[in-house]
């Protein structure tokens, strides 16, 4: 098998990027040239998507042309916001530097967003648990309770009348609510490759309550990182807030740093163009951005803005999950007491009559 063939779907993971670019950095800090290195992260890497995109650098690096020349070829796995810190990185003498702090900073996001994930986890778990119970009371328990309760010669209680009509619903409905749902989901990932749309769904996320809390100090994380790797590299503060603005995911937070940017163009300060979309910007992320105009320290006011919103992210869904845990608990006990009183409460009730 041809290791350097171009594979069907050519995607990379973010430990793909984080293995790359720390390996680089690493090697070309070491003293070894830049076509020995990537030579060496062909050979090394298990990945057949990065081994073909390396192959490519290091042909390209061998004719005489620059990584980041190269890399443009590959924008749509790296993204132009690594491309270009490395192009500024190359034409300042940087590289190194620019290298190693990519990596940290990516490291960072990708921790950032696992948290959010493992945190939804257990919930994820637990309503499946409950929704697989819920699956096999109603279509293995209840066909075989349903005839006894109909054949008791007693007035059902009010409780065990709730659950036969409930348990009758779900066997005659319960497969059309479930493709229903999985009708839904495919049409909202087909809905959620046009971009107008995309836009609107991600306007709703934002008003939705504890939520949208979360996905503003995640995007507002993500941007103010971004923005001070790139200022920092030594791109201007325009072409900084463009290339923040195309590598974001959220369409409104993209719509609204592309239209920051040009009003940074027209002279406008970063502060005051924030400042128009206070909706989606909390104060204090403004004001700090403010401050460090003023002073002259916008760079590490990012920085520290970044690592201020992952802290209160990691806090919030701390205590997200502390809550959650209790409260599904309640739920399934209230689910399985349920269904617990509404099978015995008619066996009481005969009971009581034949003592009679």
């Amino acid at each position: 098998m041809n290791k350097d063939k171009k594979p069907l779907f050519l995607r990379l993971k973010s430990d793909e990027k984080i293995f790359f670019i720390r390996s680089l950095a690493m090697l070309l800090k070491s003293g070894v040239s830049l076509s020995e290195s990537l030579n060496f992260l062909k050979e090394s890497s298990k990945s057949q998507n990065l081994r073909f995109i390396i192959s490519r650098l290091c042909l390209d690096v061998e004719r005489g042309k620059f990584l980041s020349t190269s890399l443009k070829n590959f924008e749509k796995q790296f993204g132009s916001f690594i491309v270009s810190v490395i192009e500024v990185g190359e034409i300042t003498g940087k590289l190194i530097e620019n290298l190693e702090r990519i990596a940290i900073e990516i490291k960072k996001m990708e921790r950032l967003k696992n948290k959010i994930i493992s945190s939804l986890i257990y919930p994820s778990f637990i309503i499946g648990i409950m929704t697989l119970i819920v699956i096999l009371i109603v279509y293995f328990l209840m066909p075989r309770i349903l005839p006894v309760f109909e054949s008791l010669k007693i007035d059902l209680p009010p409780l065990t009348k709730i659950f036969i009509f409930i348990s009758t619903f779900l066997l005659k409905y319960g497969i059309y609510i479930i493709l229903f749902f999985i009708f839904s989901l495919i049409l909202l990932f087909l809905l959620l490759r046009n971009e107008k749309f995309k836009y609107y769904f991600h306007f709703f996320l934002l008003r939705i309550p504890f939520i949208s809390d979360i996905l503003k100090k995640f995007e507002m994380a993500e941007i103010s990182r971004s923005l001070g790797i790139l200022l920092e590299s030594g791109i201007h503060i325009v072409d900084a807030l463009r290339l923040v603005g195309r590598n974001i995911n959220n369409r409104v937070y993209r719509k609204v740093i592309l239209k920051c940017a040009e009003l940074v163009a027209e002279g406008h300060s970063l502060s005051e163009s924030l400042d128009k979309y206070s909706l989606i910007f909390f104060y204090n992320f403004i004001k700090m951005i403010d401050i460090g105009e003023k002073t002259g320290n916008l760079i590490n006011n990012l920085f520290y803005l970044s690592e201020n919103y992952e802290f209160e992210i990691d806090s919030t869904l701390e205590r997200m999950v502390n809550m959650l845990e209790p409260l599904i608990l309640v739920i399934i006990a209230i689910i399985v007491g349920f269904v617990a009183l509404s099978i015995i409460l008619p066996i009481y009730e005969l009971s009581d009559q034949l003592q009679k």
